[in-house]
């Protein structure tokens, strides 16, 4: 019988791919994936308990793993394999299981390396590691093309649906239920994440991106990750707010460089521009005055 306690670090570990340390939190972004694809809700639940249990089978840090901080990673690899792995399902199954399983391997590795939170780049790796063989995306333009028309409406939508692509879901409905798990573990975090989607949109728009990308929430995700990272892990300051927005804008801007770039290859670029943009901001301590690093970081109201 499975544990009460890999059942809620596994639930915690949902949450933290936006940074919530919260079972609640979980719980609430697990079904609002439910609502937008059960089936890639399923391979994310999977992957978020299978990369948990990896990381008590081999002993990785306790605290970690009950935080969640070894989970998430997995959860995100599972994201990936129900929209860009196979269809058929065992094989879907397999890769979340075998990719999913070593993210919490590579996540000890890096901790070691970085001097800074590890971010999604295990998700990353191990993500573009299988896609850079498959090249989803080449076998998705040689298929036929379907014609789309985008309102404002759909733009309007756009940062709710880019807050939805930070799991790979393209639902307005799951982002705003994602929304509602971030303000109740944070009103404040909660603005970060909405401000830096709605930032990323309005970037891509003014960048004169396909506006059927942007009102899908493909220019929103990076952005809302880094703004959030810097809610989440710098002491709440005028600073802070226009450092948010500055990573949101900057997330953009990397993610229209890297698009073009990594679709010649057939694979999207996943979230390394977010953690491209966060390490950057992480490291600016010091460097610029009124940017201070919390001691704990949790969320804007508690961070000191």
């Amino acid at each position: 019988m499975i544990k009460s306690e890999q059942l809620d670090a596994a639930t915690r570990a949902m949450g933290q791919v936006i940074f919530l340390n919260s079972r609640d939190s979980g719980r609430v972004i697990f079904v609002s994936l439910a609502l937008g694809d059960p089936t890639l809700a399923a391979c994310a639940a999977l992957g978020s308990f299978t990369a948990t249990s990896t990381s008590k089978f081999i002993g990785l840090d306790e605290k970690a793993r009950k935080d969640g901080l070894l989970g998430y990673n997995g959860a995100l690899v599972g994201c990936a394999a129900s929209v860009f792995g196979p269809s058929y399902l065992p094989y879907m199954v397999a890769s979340t299981l075998l990719g999913a399983a070593a993210t919490p391997v590579l996540s000890a590795s890096l901790k070691s390396a970085l001097s800074q939170p590890q971010w999604t780049w295990s998700f990353n790796i191990v993500a573009l590691t299988s896609l850079l063989r498959t090249r989803p995306l080449l076998e998705s333009a040689d298929g036929e093309v379907v014609s789309t028309s985008s309102g404002l409406g759909d733009l309007a939508l756009s940062p709710l649906i880019g807050i939805s692509q930070i799991f790979v879901v393209n639902s307005p409905l799951t982002g705003a239920g994602i929304v509602a798990a971030i303000y109740n573990y944070s009103p404040k975090l909660a603005v970060h994440a909405l401000g830096g989607s709605a930032i990323g949109c309005l970037a891509g728009v003014l960048s004169g991106a396909d506006i059927s990308d942007v009102c899908i929430g493909l220019w929103g995700y990076n952005s809302a990750l880094a703004s959030m990272a810097v809610g989440t892990f710098f002491v709440h300051s005028r600073h802070t707010m226009v450092l948010s927005a500055s990573s949101a804008a900057a997330s953009a801007a990397l993610f229209g460089a890297m698009q073009p770039l990594f679709g010649a290859y057939g694979v999207p670029c996943l979230t390394l521009p977010f953690c491209s943009v966060a390490s950057a901001c992480y490291l600016l301590e010091g460097h610029i005055p009124g940017l201070k690093l919390a001691t704990e970081p949790h969320s804007p109201e508690k961070n000191a």
